[in-house]
């Protein structure tokens, strides 16, 4: 039985150490439509210094103002294991067409003046509170009580 098309899809587009959120999109929505809801995302009031330059490390060359300053990218798997290698999502595509899953994880991939794409960057949020924690005692099993005499 081949797998199930699902009916709405939940894309995350991923830059830095931002993720927009792409909600119930149908399966013929395409990727330029994707690209426009991105570009809104960032423009927002919701998102104002959401890309603060500034504030990150090392500070990055992204100046995305149109949508002709980035591309969609997905990761290239292997064995279901990303290579590090990406490709450009064409725009004219549908995301059933580019075979996206229900829930996958694509990347912004801006390009600087001359048109010339950019190294992707993206920052996997830390696992753990950035507080420092104690770590848990280490309990070295039941010991005998003394004898009293």
């Amino acid at each position: 039985m081949p797998p199930r098309i699902p009916r709405t899809y939940h894309i995350q587009v991923k830059t830095h150490k931002l993720t927009i959120m792409l909600s119930s999109l149908p399966p013929s929505t395409k990727i330029a439509e994707m690209k426009s809801e991105t570009l809104s995302a960032l423009k927002s009031d919701v998102a104002v210094d959401a890309l603060d330059v500034l504030a990150m490390e090392p500070p990055p060359d992204l100046k995305v103002e149109t949508e002709d300053d980035f591309e969609l990218c997905r990761a290239k798997r292997e064995r279901g294991k990303p290579t590090g290698e990406y490709e450009i999502l064409d725009p004219t595509k549908t995301i059933k067409e580019c075979n996206l899953t229900g829930w996958e994880a694509i990347f912004l991939q801006p390009k600087d003046e001359d048109g010339n794409l950019l190294a992707i960057t993206y920052t996997l949020p830390s696992l753990y509170d950035e507080e420092y924690e104690q770590p848990p005692p280490v309990n070295k099993g039941k010991r005998k009580a003394p004898a009293d005499d």
